[in-house]
């Protein structure tokens, strides 16, 4: 794998250069969930993506079953807790609203500090022991910042 080219959907034909790789805790999943933020140009405004199929490709499971695919726009600087309520239901974890708002607002502060385009965590996990972690993510800053 070391300084050969990883080629994904995202990376078109030719990939990029992979000249490094990460050692990480092994982590008890209980579940897999997708979450971004990420600009809406027809809305004019950031938008949440979410959905309890995490681990996998959010545009295959968008095609095939977009109803487990939800949106949630942002209009300021707060989100509004019935809506973390909802996500964390439609996520499948209703009892852990407090972690699920929490990752949302953090990504949130995120985007804005950093004129992100697109913060997106895939997978997002909850751990055997109840935790909410970001497995794997991807960040990508406004050309123009």
């Amino acid at each position: 794998m070391l300084g050969d080219n990883l080629i994904t959907k995202q990376s078109g034909p030719d990939g990029f250069p992979c000249n490094a790789v990460y050692m990480v805790e092994k982590l008890g999943i209980r579940s897999e969930f997708y979450l971004s933020l990420t600009l809406d140009r027809s809305a004019g405004c950031p938008t949440f993506i979410y959905s309890a199929a995490g681990g996998m490709n959010i545009e295959d499971v968008a095609e095939k079953t977009p109803e487990l695919v939800h949106k949630l726009p942002v209009t300021g600087k707060e989100i509004d807790q019935a809506e973390m309520v909802k996500a964390a239901e439609r996520l499948g974890v209703p009892t852990e609203v407090d972690q699920v708002s929490n990752m949302f607002q953090t990504i949130l502060n995120t985007f804005y500090a950093r004129d992100c385009d697109m913060v997106e965590i895939n997978p997002l996990v909850m751990t055997n022991d109840d935790r909410l972690i970001a497995a794997d993510s991807k960040i990508t800053i406004d050309s123009n910042a």
